[in-house]
């Protein structure tokens, strides 16, 4: 799975991982990128183009996905599959307890629907009873950050609760904590369609 983000003439496609970039391999209007392992982590492809997107994510359509196979297909790379934002959703948070090992963070359970999952969240602002943005193991942010399952501090995580600078909205800054949506979002809808 592929994600798009559109930077000025270029579309960044990252296949859904935080891996560096150890080396690259130019190909006409595509490059390539490597981890160390010698694996294909992403392309950047120059390309002008007028597509959707909200902040540097682009939607994907069956359009733009043909005009990124043709380009790396002439490149000598196989064709790829866009991922769109449906890892990015409304949910509901059920329950808000303290992490027994940390001053700051919270364990909470949050109904996306189709099912109901364990995130760890450090906003200030979370609690039982709201509806929030979640990003569920899968999803990629604005920034280029995969979210895998982790970790914290022995509690395990499926996801996070989104802040609007995170989901890179207008008018957000660093550290205002979690982005609470009003009653009429649906959980479990994409927050991005």
């Amino acid at each position: 799975m592929s994600y798009v983000f559109k930077f000025n003439d270029m579309l960044l496609i990252n296949h859904g991982s935080n891996q560096k970039t150890s080396y690259v391999r130019y190909c006409g209007d595509v490059t390539a990128l490597y981890n160390s392992k010698d694996e294909n982590i992403g392309y950047n492809i120059k390309h002008e183009c007028d597509c959707e997107h909200q902040g540097l994510f682009v939607k994907p359509c069956e359009n733009l996905q043909k005009i990124i196979n043709e380009k790396l297909n002439k490149a000598g790379f196989e064709s790829i599959t866009l991922q769109g934002c449906e890892n990015i959703v409304v949910g509901k948070v059920l329950t808000c307890v303290d992490h027994p090992d940390s001053d700051h963070l919270h364990i909470t359970t949050v109904d996306v629907k189709d099912e109901v999952l364990q995130i760890v969240c450090g906003a200030k602002n979370v609690k039982e009873g709201i509806k929030v943005v979640v990003a569920k193991v899968g999803a990629m942010m604005f920034d280029g950050t995969f979210i895998a399952e982790g970790n914290l501090r022995n509690v395990k995580s499926y996801g996070m609760i989104c802040s609007g600078y995170e989901l890179n909205m207008e008018g957000y800054q660093k550290g205002q904590g979690i982005l609470i949506l009003d009653d009429s979002y649906e959980i479990g809808s994409s927050f991005l369609k």
